[in-house]
């Protein structure tokens, strides 16, 4: 009987092959898991992009409350700065008015600069009344009457030259024939010094009369009149035309207008530091009397000694 062959090399390498098409196959992605796995992707997919729109939704909607409120907010500063401008009008109309009323009821008073004060008691009446009847140099004294007098109300110092007298007559009439020949000149002679007279006026006019220094300067320069008006007002005249100048804004438009160039002039309504003037002390007049003129006052006017 003739001997089994025994396997060659080659089947033992067909066989080694074919076990491990065996084992590829068994781990390779069938179609099935393809899709399983398409599916579970989708599905994964699918729920993330709804919860992602969700918060788009979310989102959308804040936005949306957001600009509402911002529009809402808007509209009210709008209308927050309009009801401002509007009562920041009617402060400065009211400052105006109240520095109107101030210089009305300062109407009848006089300030006296330069009269020597009394080492004792000093009868402040008594030395005007005779300041005030040497000035108007009348043949037959003139009655006035004095309502009250006084020395300004500070601390007495030397070296800062006397004190203001400072007075309120019973008549106008009387203080306005005063003044009218006190504008005759600069000082006038009295118990050996010079004197100056004075309206007694507003520190806020007083104020606003300091701020236009350089611009009445510059009028002065070039020769044109000028007059201080109540309410409170700088009017000058050039060729034969009137021109009002009353909030600092308006300073380049009035220089412009009278040809002249424009100087720094401090805010009177606001000052340097928006701060209003420093209140003064001073007499005035309680009862009521007739207004003033509209304008008073001339270039080189003496009611004006803070100019």
């Amino acid at each position: 009987m003739a001997p089994t062959p025994t396997p060659g090399p080659e089947i033992t390498a067909l066989d080694r092959i074919e076990r491990k098409l065996r084992d590829l196959t068994a781990t390779m992605v069938t179609r099935t898991d393809l899709q399983t796995l398409t599916a579970t992707i989708q599905d994964t997919l699918r729920s993330e992009v709804a919860g992602i729109r969700t918060e788009i939704a979310a989102q959308a909607g804040r936005i949306t409350a957001a600009e509402e409120a911002a529009a809402a907010l808007t509209a009210r500063m709008a209308s927050t700065d309009t009801a401002v401008a509007r009562q920041g009008d009617m402060l400065l109309s009211i400052r105006r008015h109240l520095e109107d009323v101030d210089n009305r009821g300062r109407r009848c008073n006089i300030r006296v600069r330069g009269v020597p004060e009394a080492e004792g008691t000093e009868n402040a009446e008594e030395v005007l009344k005779e300041l005030f009847q040497s000035l108007l140099q009348s043949p037959q004294p003139r009655q006035i009457e004095l309502e009250r007098a006084h020395r300004a109300l500070r601390p007495r110092a030397v070296e800062d030259g006397p004190r203001d007298l400072t007075c309120c007559l019973h008549s106008f009439p009387v203080k306005n024939a005063i003044m009218t020949k006190a504008r005759e000149q600069p000082t006038w002679p009295f118990r050996g010094a010079q004197v100056s007279l004075y309206n007694d006026l507003s520190p806020i006019t007083i104020e606003a009369r300091r701020a236009l220094r350089p611009v009445t300067a510059l009028l002065r320069e070039h020769h044109i009149t000028y007059k201080w008006g109540f309410p409170f007002a700088l009017v000058a005249r050039h060729h034969n035309n009137w021109f009002t100048l009353r909030w600092p804004e308006e300073v380049p438009r009035f220089m412009g207008d009278l040809g002249l160039p424009s100087p720094t002039v401090t805010n009177w309504i606001l000052g340097p530091l928006g701060q209003p003037p420093r209140p003064q002390r001073g007499t005035r007049r309680q009862h009521a009397r007739s207004p003033p003129a509209r304008h008073s006052g001339r270039r080189e006017d003496p009611a004006s000694p803070e100019e």
